[in-house]
C-alpha cells in the first residue's frame, strides 16, 4: 500500500462511544507527516527506496523502528481524517452542544492538525462552559490535535459571532469534563487564548463579518 496516502489520524480514549476509532498518536501523526513531506525532497527522491526511512528517520532524530511502526498503524486506519470528524461530532451530539453543534472539521494538511468547531448560543454566561465542553471532547476524541479553533454565533441571530478562541490540544487534555460545571468561569477559560466574548462586551462584529463571506 502507499504511504503517500497516510496523513491524518487520530485516538479516540472514549473506543466505546465512538463508531470508528483510530489509534495514532499525535507524535506518529507528525512522524507520518515529517516522512510524506521529506519523500517530495529531491535529494531523498535520489535515494534508493529502501534507504529512504532510515535517512528520513536519522534526519529528524527518530528511530527508525518508530517511525515505521506509525507509518504500518497510519496505512491500516483508512480514512483516518473522515473517522476523526464523525467521532468528534458523535462527542459533541451526547454534550451539552447537543443538536447545536456547527461545523465541525480537522484539517490534517500540515504536520500540526488544527480542529474547527462551531456551535450555537442561546444564553451568553453558559459561553465558558460550552467553550469547555467543544475542546475537551475534541481532544477527547482525536488527541492528535494540536490546536482547537471555537467560535459560538448566536442562536437566535446565526450571522453574528457571540465567542471565539483557540486552545492547545495538550491545554484541552487538562480540561477534566467532571469539573467543567464547577470551573469553567474560573478555571478552564483561562486555558483558551485570544479570547473574544460578547458576555464580556467584546466588539466581534470584524469576525462576524469574515464568517458572512466565508471565513471561519
Amino acid at each position: 500500500m502507499n504511504r503517500l496516502l497516510l496523513i491524518s489520524s487520530c485516538v479516540v480514549s472514549w473506543s466505546a462511544l465512538a463508531a470508528s476509532p483510530v489509534g495514532l498518536t499525535a507524535e506518529e501523526f507528525k512522524m507520518v507527516q515529517h516522512y510524506k513531506l521529506a519523500l517530495e525532497d529531491p535529494r531523498v527522491q535520489k535515494m534508493k527506496p529502501e534507504a529512504r526511512l532510515g535517512a528520513i528517520a536519522r534526519d529528524a532524530k527518530f528511530k527508525p523502528k518508530d517511525l515505521q511502526a506509525a507509518l504500518d498503524k497510519a496505512e491500516a486506519e483508512g480514512d483516518v481524517k473522515a473517522k476523526c470528524e464523525s467521532n468528534i461530532k458523535e462527542a459533541l451530539s451526547k454534550s451539552e452542544l447537543a443538536g447545536r453543534t456547527g461545523k465541525v472539521e480537522l484539517d490534517t494538511s500540515a504536520a500540526h492538525a488544527v480542529a474547527y468547531i462551531q456551535w450555537a448560543n442561546a444564553e451568553l454566561e453558559k459561553l465558558p462552559v460550552e467553550a469547555a465542553w467543544a475542546a475537551a471532547l475534541t481532544q477527547e476524541a482525536c488527541p492528535l490535535v494540536s490546536t482547537i479553533q471555537v467560535w459560538a454565533l448566536d442562536k437566535a441571530d446565526p450571522k453574528k459571532r457571540v465567542f471565539q478562541a483557540l486552545i492547545s490540544g495538550a491545554a484541552a487534555g487538562r480540561i477534566k469534563q467532571a469539573d467543567i460545571k464547577d470551573f469553567a468561569v474560573t478555571r478552564y477559560i483561562r486555558l483558551f487564548e485570544k479570547v473574544k466574548s460578547a458576555a464580556n462586551g467584546d466588539d466581534l462584529s470584524e469576525a462576524s463579518a469574515a464568517a458572512s463571506s466565508g471565513g471561519p
